[in-house]
């Protein structure tokens, strides 16, 4: 394929280009098939394809023509800018001989792709594609982090991870702070009134679940007022166990 011919994905126009898009979908599958064939690569497995550069998915081929759709920089790989009728069998050769050096490795079955990646990566046998990849912040984040070489684009996926860890904090210290002080109040509320409808134990306390179910719908609404997702009913429950074990201190 012409470098044109990534212009556009389904019909929409795309900035990174439709051969960026493919390789993303590749790689978001998470795992490769390494058993099914396509006829069009000899019977050659959809993860080998990838690896050698090709997405077998988009690709076509009749008796009299060699149509494979190429990931980035897989053609310039294979020592060509395009297929043309007189190149096109010669390149099917070059491929197959990839694919057979890919055979090699031994890969069976479904296999995540960053393990396969690592092995081809490990034997010398990178894909074409890697260091488009590496140049792609979207591919790049979607690679085994040991295969990537792109500086700014690793610091980028660092503040990323960085970021939700930091949203993620920020929605645990919220809940926690939610606990401490709503969901203590509305305990506190239905033990000064002695817990009723609760049972007492051997212990002369109730249960902490009994508890729970009296006070978790009200935590729920109380919740959904200031805009929190409402906390589970175990998350509830288990501060209430506390709340009660304390009471006896």
């Amino acid at each position: 394929m012409e470098q044109s011919d990534y212009d556009e994905l389904f019909g929409v126009p795309s900035a990174r280009g439709v051969g960026l898009e493919m390789l993303e979908y590749w790689l978001n599958k998470e795992f490769w098939d390494f058993n099914r064939g396509y006829f069009q690569f000899d019977g050659a497995s959809e993860g080998h394809c990838i690896l050698a550069g090709i997405d077998p998915e988009n690709s076509m081929q009749t008796i009299d023509q060699y149509g494979p759709a190429f990931l980035p920089y897989s053609i310039e790989f294979y020592g060509h800018s395009r297929i043309t009728a007189e190149n096109e069998w010669h390149l099917k050769d070059a491929v197959d001989r990839r694919i057979s050096e890919l055979k090699s490795l031994g890969l069976k079955g479904r296999v995540h792709c960053h393990e396969a990646l690592e092995k081809c990566v490990k034997f010398k046998l990178d894909p074409p594609w890697l260091a488009a990849a590496n140049n792609d912040f979207e591919c790049a984040k979607r690679i085994p982090a040991k295969l990537r070489t792109n500086i700014e684009i690793i610091k980028r996926i660092s503040r990323t991870a960085s970021s939700k860890g930091g949203l993620k904090r920020a929605s645990k210290n919220a809940l926690t702070e939610f606990l401490n002080t709503v969901c203590r109040k509305e305990y506190e509320k239905f033990e000064a009134k002695g817990f009723p409808n609760c049972p007492p134990k051997t212990s002369g306390l109730p249960k902490a679940t009994d508890v729970t179910n009296a006070i978790y719908f009200t935590v729920c609404d109380k919740a959904e007022e200031v805009g929190m997702e409402p906390p589970k009913f175990l998350t509830v429950e288990g501060r209430v166990r506390q709340w009660l074990k304390n009471s006896t201190k």
